[in-house]
């Protein structure tokens, strides 16, 4: 218990530090969003009277601690762009992220765990070799090119999808889902990649530990080694990159999802970053850290039940 109130302390207080970051950033880059929305062939004294009614006049501390209570109590403020709550635009957009960001761990998961065990088993084979080649390749080819090429090979050539028909989740959960097997696989192909190259050298290492030998004196084989004893214990360092890769797939999919045309909370980011409409930026940086910060706490708490002998 002292060691979980530890780690929610120090997630508080790193929150607390990006929300400032976040609110401080604004007022240091150019830009005006009374004059975003106004446009520039606005009066000064037009301009002036906008930014009383939004409040951007008052002090930056006050501005602050006003938007943090707000925060606190579920109110994220109103969009200066759309005059709609922030609460109620993400929330729209959040479903979208969150299923394309969870199918892309789901096939990271789905393609890595198979082919580290596969090419730990048959080190330096010639199944090794061409896996090593490949995966390669594949962790230096970003999730946005991946994306494109996917569009133009499925899309235009197969015509297996309509690039930019999107469906909503409103619509049709098979549909919405079957739609976003392409945008999460360009997501999680380089993620797969790098997590199957760490889980097979550390399968490997393991390999080579004297309880393995050990299980291989019971009469244990190969594959049951490899699967029931090693496994476990390999699959411990890779925890902390599943965990970063979360928050890495969320951030990328910032990029694909203006790459397939889908409506999440990446678009509307980059949106809201154009048109100077801070609240709704300072809100999805924050839901973002808290993401990141969350699930690196939970693969902090983990490691112990994956390992006992690692003391917290």
């Amino acid at each position: 218990m002292k060691y979980i109130i530890k780690k929610i302390t120090g997630l508080i207080i790193t929150l607390l530090i990006v929300s400032i970051l976040a609110f401080l950033a604004f007022e240091v880059i150019p830009g005006d969003p009374a004059r975003t929305i106004l446009g520039t062939e606005a009066t000064e004294s037009k301009v002036q009277a906008l930014r009383e009614e939004m409040g951007l006049n008052r002090p930056l501390w006050e501005r602050y601690v006003q938007w943090v209570k707000d925060f606190l109590a579920g109110d994220m403020g109103s969009s200066y762009f759309y005059q709609i709550p922030v609460r109620e635009m993400i929330g729209d957009k959040l479903p979208i992220t969150v299923a394309m960001t969870a199918l892309a761990f789901f096939f990271t998961l789905l393609l890595s765990v198979p082919v580290s065990i596969l090419s730990a088993r048959y080190e330096n084979h010639f199944f090794d070799r061409t896996f090593l080649i490949i995966n390669q390749v594949t962790m230096s080819i970003p999730p946005f090119f991946i994306g494109i090429i996917f569009t133009v090979v499925f899309g235009l050539i197969f015509r297996w999808f309509t690039p930019g028909g999107y469906v909503s989740y409103t619509e049709g959960m098979a549909a919405f889902l079957g739609y976003l097997i392409l945008p999460s696989l360009s997501i999680a192909l380089p993620k797969a990649a790098m997590t199957t190259k760490l889980l097979r050298n550390s399968l490997i290492s393991e390999m080579h530990q004297d309880y393995v030998r050990t299980a291989y004196s019971r009469g244990n084989s190969p594959w049951r080694v490899l699967v029931c004893h090693a496994f476990r214990n390999g699959i411990v360092p890779v925890v902390t990159f599943l965990g970063m890769a979360v928050a890495d797939m969320i951030a990328n999919s910032i990029v694909v999802e203006h790459v397939f045309g889908i409506p999440g909370i990446g678009r509307t980011l980059i949106g809201s970053i154009s048109k100077r409409d801070y609240p709704v930026v300072e809100a999805i940086i924050v839901l973002i850290a808290v993401v990141t910060l969350v699930m690196n706490t939970l693969v902090d708490l983990l490691y112990h039940k994956l390992d006992k002998r690692i003391e917290v």
